[in-house]
């Protein structure tokens, strides 16, 4: 998936940035965004969820550990919903009704199961939004997560939300806002998987130094 958009993080101003998301959907995720001053990368982030283990790499902070494991599963889980053969790559995925509009999004993981509330667009029956409690950073408590899915559209086999806005409950507003501009379905997303995999190992052992 290639998109625009901008994103801040308080106290930080709004940034515009480029984003490619590469997909194994209902396994692995990565999500490698930039942030560019004319033909200059000022910024890259890396946010990336493979092999069960997840990484957040933020300017010269790479953040590694069950918390990160536990954020970075709930992006790949939301994309999950734009594909929905993948739920079948997740052992133990469920589907419980809360109401008629909603419902609870239920996955094993480490020693629990972690839980989501989906809710469905009473006129187009798209998703329309994703809420969990999730890890913010290390440390830390979990705060409230939520991603609104707007604007549903086919992009060639595959039908996507053109329009995602991201909110954490302990922020003044959106920390994210994002375009999707293309899908392209059937790649090899061998080398981005290869490359934070690679990461999130580097991560690990200086963590452990």
């Amino acid at each position: 998936m290639e998109g625009s958009g901008r994103f801040r993080r308080h106290p930080l101003p709004w940034m515009p940035f480029g984003n490619t998301i590469s997909l194994r959907p209902g396994a692995d995720r990565v999500s490698e965004m930039f942030v560019h001053l004319g033909p200059f990368t000022l910024i890259k982030v890396l946010d990336a969820y493979v092999g069960g283990h997840g990484i957040t790499k933020f300017l010269r902070t790479a953040d590694v550990g069950d918390e990160i494991d536990q954020g970075s599963l709930h992006p790949m889980l939301v994309e999950t919903l734009m594909f929905p053969s993948s739920w079948s790559r997740i052992p133990g995925f469920a589907w419980e009704k809360v109401d008629e509009a909603s419902a609870r999004m239920l996955v094993p993981f480490q020693a629990g199961t972690e839980a989501a509330i989906v809710r469905f667009d009473e006129h187009t029956g798209f998703p329309s939004g994703y809420e969990a409690p999730r890890f913010k950073g290390i440390g830390g408590p979990k705060v409230d997560w939520r991603i609104d899915l707007r604007d549903w559209w086919r992009f060639g086999s595959a039908i996507a939300p053109r329009r995602i806005v991201v909110t954490w409950a302990d922020d003044p507003g959106p920390w994210l806002k994002m375009r999707i501009a293309k899908i392209t379905t059937g790649q090899d997303v061998t080398e981005p998987l290869a490359r934070a995999r690679a990461a999130i190992v580097a991560a690990s052992r200086k963590q452990i130094g």
